[in-house]
């Protein structure tokens, strides 16, 4: 046994493997290149070339579903989920379910509420540090050119630093 690949082929991979399998040559391979097994569906688009490609899918993908419509929480149940996620942002089980029932909400749109909320939290934080971190370096920019305004060149380079208060040993301050 095969202990790489323990899970069953995929719809998709079974497609590509039955289409590499019946393609061999490079005559057979524009012959046969647009048969595919039956469990496949083909799509053909244009790309920005103006190449047109076709993609392989299983069937089973069922692309002409519609897409399912975005949930909209109310007010009060935002209100309750923001309140949970500042006492406890991963909140699983027990607590998960009571939520869910008291929010009339399943357990699977509160999970995603969480993880999408823990992400959002995760970049407003990474942006804030960056914030932070520009305002600070705008800052010390401001000031070092504020400085070099204010300063008059003189020959020396030492004339730049600011005199050293404490002696050294074997020197003397002058």
């Amino acid at each position: 046994m095969d202990c790489s690949r323990v899970h069953e082929m995929s719809s998709y991979d079974k497609c590509m493997k039955e289409w590499d399998r019946s393609v061999q040559g490079p005559q057979e391979k524009e012959q046969r290149a647009r048969q595919y097994p039956d469990y496949c569906r083909t799509i053909k688009v244009q790309d920005s070339h103006g190449g047109v490609k076709e993609l392989v899918f299983p069937k089973a993908l069922d692309l002409d579903r519609p897409k399912r419509a975005r949930t909209t929480f109310s007010p009060e149940q935002l209100y309750q989920l923001e309140k949970e996620f500042q006492r406890n942002q991963y909140l699983v089980g027990k607590e998960r379910t009571e939520l869910a029932k008291l929010l009339k909400l399943s357990e699977t749109q509160v999970k995603v509420w969480f993880q999408n909320r823990r992400t959002k939290y995760k970049r407003d934080r990474s942006r804030d540090h960056e914030s932070a971190d520009s305002k600070s370096e705008s800052l010390a920019t401001c000031n070092i050119l504020r400085l070099l305004q204010n300063q008059v060149p003189r020959p020396t380079c030492t004339s730049y630093l600011p005199p050293y208060p404490y002696g050294f040993s074997g020197f003397s301050a002058s």
